[in-house]
């Protein structure tokens, strides 16, 4: 008997639907992502629905695990296979449904987190549609399609050592031609830019990537997004984040960045070299091999000196690849844009004026670490926070990686130092079903902060006087609270935004918004926003 396997993902949607001359199913959510702690256990429902009003239909539920191809795409693989696999600790119930037609049955998967784990686990719950059928008589055999869907499961170990680590691996510079799904639409040539990222880490990534091309002089040509599937990279996978350019390049000599953030300190970067040629518009391709993969440690060092004085400090270098490489290093300026993103160097000063690489290139095998020390000697007139960054790059034929460490430098005495802030609303849109806030802080004191804002949405009930003459007391509902971190320190003079998105709908009437940002300060930074909805629309006081 030949069997022919059928598996349909789509985690763009929020339910999988079937038909196609076949069992017609709705099945809902598709992804369940959940954040909890060691040793918790929880539940929920899955909802699968028989959508042929005429036909029962018959489904076994199992779970199993699943990977992520380079193109962002989930596949199911063998439970148990994957480091990161919640196998173990889901159940299902039922193992089978019978579901009559018209009808919706549910499933209920219950996920026990052991002690001792840190990281993300994933598991999938898979329904497998088994159609009766027998071989007719004379026939040679038979053929069964076996038609399944799943839901998968993303969890966060909170309160653990997450280790976020991610590398670029490859990247490339190719013609569209070579792309079959994009020659319909783009043609044979168009430049596409994909960069390979590989998440080395023990919990799943979530990527936003931008594309920079630049002519050999340094003149921007170019800024597009670079992205794959839903953005998220699973431990171990490797995904291709790519760009399309279908504008034609004069010829000349290009360099192609590539910067990807992923919720790290410091983002992925990559950068490779390409040519566009007067007669055919070649591009010149890079190299197959493996980009270096190496990390630098610690990705922020503070340091507090005196003016004028000397000091040197240490930062290690290692190797995560499988390849000896060569690296150099030097030192800029470091400068963020509003939403707390390194800039791109071609944005910066060239050099740091007081800050020195030793060695500034050397070589390393896989594996090794090598101790490089930081040499720092302000001037007498220095006074307050200096910000240095310590890039250190491969050196490849034709592409190159990028990592380094920040240097968060006050120059005096930092018990005297001034840590003051302020925390405005800056935008508010309610919509539908969400809400969303822009909050903007700045940093007014003479020293880098870390902040971290939370954001309190209250219901407000007015006092209700009832026929009877009893008196109901004004109430606050709180409906939702939320906080975010910044990644990066907010540097002097400088400003952040920090956005949030409820998925709430609000029906009409009063609300109130408290933000609170704390930051090191004497006192934290409080906002306090009125606003009323009438018939779908925010009036804010």
């Amino acid at each position: 008997m030949k069997k022919l396997f059928f598996i349909l993902v789509l985690l763009s949607l929020s339910s999988i639907f079937i038909a196609q001359g076949g069992p017609s199913i709705r099945m809902d959510p598709i992804l369940v992502e959940r954040s909890v702690r060691p040793g918790d256990t929880f539940s929920y429902v899955l909802n699968v629905e028989n959508a042929d009003k005429f036909n029962p239909l018959i489904l076994d539920v199992f779970v199993t695990d699943f990977v992520e191809d380079e193109l962002g795409t989930y596949q199911l693989v063998s439970p148990g296979s994957t480091p990161y696999s919640a196998v173990k600790w889901m159940k299902v119930s039922p193992e089978k449904l019978t579901i009559p037609p018209g009808k919706t049955k549910t499933v209920e998967v219950t996920v026990s987190v052991p002690r001792g784990i840190s990281g993300g686990l994933y598991g999938a719950v898979v329904f497998r549609i088994h159609p009766e059928g027998g071989t007719e008589e004379g026939a040679l055999g038979e053929t069964v399609f076996e038609f399944q869907m799943a839901s998968f499961l993303e969890l966060v170990i909170k309160g653990t050592a997450q280790r976020l680590e991610a590398h670029a691996v490859s990247f490339k510079v190719e013609k569209s031609k070579k792309y079959m799904f994009l020659r319909q639409k783009v043609g044979d040539n168009a430049l596409v830019f994909t960069t390979t990222v590989l998440n080395q880490g023990n919990v799943h990534i979530f990527t936003k990537g931008l594309l920079i091309l630049r002519t050999k002089q340094g003149r921007t040509v170019a800024r597009m997004p670079l992205g794959g599937g839903r953005g998220v990279i699973l431990p171990g996978a490797k995904v291709n984040l790519m760009s399309v350019l279908t504008r034609q390049l004069p010829p000349g000599d290009y360099i192609a960045r590539a910067i990807v953030n992923y919720g790290g300190n410091r983002p992925v970067v990559a950068e490779t070299e390409f040519s566009v040629q007067e007669a055919q518009l070649t591009t010149k391709e890079t190299t197959a091999k493996e980009m270096a993969r190496f990390l630098v440690e610690p990705q922020n060092l503070e340091i507090e000196l005196r003016p004028g004085s000397f000091r040197s400090s240490v930062i290690k270098i290692i190797n995560r690849g499988k390849e000896t490489i060569k690296l150099t290093g030097h030192v800029l300026p470091l400068e963020f844009d509003i939403y707390g993103n390194i800039l791109p160097e071609s944005e910066r000063e060239e050099k740091f004026p007081w800050v020195e690489v030793k060695p500034s290139s050397f070589t390393l095998k896989p594996g090794q670490t090598r101790r490089v020390r930081l040499l720092m000697k302000p001037p007498k007139e220095a006074k307050g926070g200096y910000y240095a960054d310590v890039v250190f790059k491969s050196e490849e034929e034709s592409a190159h990686s990028e990592m380094g460490s920040s240097l968060l430098i006050f120059v005096g005495d930092m018990k005297k130092a001034v840590k003051k802030g302020t925390l405005k609303l800056k935008t508010l849109d309610v919509q539908k079903n969400s809400i969303g806030m822009d909050f903007l802080f700045l940093n007014e004191g003479t020293i880098h902060l870390n902040a971290k804002v939370e954001v309190v949405l209250n219901r407000l009930h007015p006092q209700v006087i009832l026929e009877d003459g009893r008196i109901i007391p004004p109430k606050t509902e709180k409906l939702t609270v939320a906080t975010l971190s910044g990644e990066n320190p907010i540097l002097p003079g400088t400003k952040r935004i920090f956005s949030f998105m409820v998925p709430i709908s609000l029906e009409p009437g009063e609300y109130e918004i408290l933000a609170r940002v704390d930051y090191g300060g004497d006192e934290p930074s409080v906002v306090k926003t009125k606003f009323t909805v009438v018939g779908g629309a925010n009036h804010e006081k």
